[in-house]
């Protein structure tokens, strides 16, 4: 067995036997990850303390491909985001996010993007009233890493290239289908009976935020009516191609 160590996201927990816990970790190094961490139930000090849900830490693990769970040694705590864990509202949405990147990631499928994009997010949760709009820049920026990004320069159906302009423009030549992943253009809107035309800097916000760094996406202003249109888009999307019903979302505000 190779020792390994990495940064790591705390996922989820689970007691196991009388003495120790299961963890499911999402690290920098070496993706989505199931641990055992023998006897910290008895005797949480020699770890630092029992790891909590969303927690970044510090871990030493044992890799043994030949097992479903790796055998933590260490793991401490590097970042709890306690003003999170003080807020019902935000810790309602920290749970959103974790649950949205464990849905998205496979085990040991490495993705540093991701890391960092979750922990941005947690920082971020900390010190604003607005745990909407990170949810919406999560989500945007989620599925730009992972690999399932809506197609917005050219038609999801024929692939011919939608301008700016057009597809920026409510009734323009380019709707929003959430089921065939991206924008039809005005001959494939048949396609799709339901794809939506949308308001004026939705997709540009999309594009925006999947295009900058994380402190450029906060400063985006988004409009009410904007909002709630990527709520309607987003979650459509979701839904659709996660394949999945993301049970944490029916406790967010």
């Amino acid at each position: 067995m190779a020792i390994q160590k990495s940064e790591a996201i705390v996922l989820k927990t689970s007691d196991f036997r009388e003495t120790s816990l299961v963890v499911n970790l999402f690290t920098k190094d070496f993706g989505k990850l199931g641990g055992l961490i023998k006897g910290i139930r008895l005797t949480p000090q020699r770890y630092g303390g029992m790891p909590l849900i969303f927690s970044r830490s510090s871990i030493v693990f044992y890799q043994n491909p030949k097992r479903d769970l790796s055998l933590v040694t260490q793991c401490d705590a590097q970042e709890q985001f306690l003003p999170i864990r003080e807020d019902l509202e935000k810790t309602a949405y920290a749970n959103y996010f974790l649950e949205l990147l464990d849905t998205v990631t496979q085990d040991y499928d490495k993705n540093e993007r991701l890391f960092e994009l979750t922990v941005d997010a947690l920082r971020a949760l900390c010190h604003t009233r607005e745990s909407w709009r990170i949810a919406r820049i999560f989500e945007i920026r989620l599925l730009n890493f992972s690999g399932f990004k809506p197609r917005l320069d050219s038609c999801v159906n024929c692939q011919k290239e939608i301008v700016q302009e057009a597809r920026l423009k409510t009734g323009g030549q380019g709707r929003f289908s959430s089921i065939l992943g991206g924008i039809l253009c005005e001959r494939c809107f048949g396609h799709d009976k339901n794809a939506q035309a949308t308001l004026k800097g939705t997709l540009a916000s999309i594009e925006y935020i999947e295009k900058s760094d994380w402190s450029k996406a906060l400063r985006l202003k988004i409009a009410p009516d904007i909002a709630a249109e990527l709520v309607t888009i987003l979650n459509s999307f979701l839904d659709i191609h996660l394949d999945k019903e993301i049970k944490s979302r029916k406790f967010l505000h």
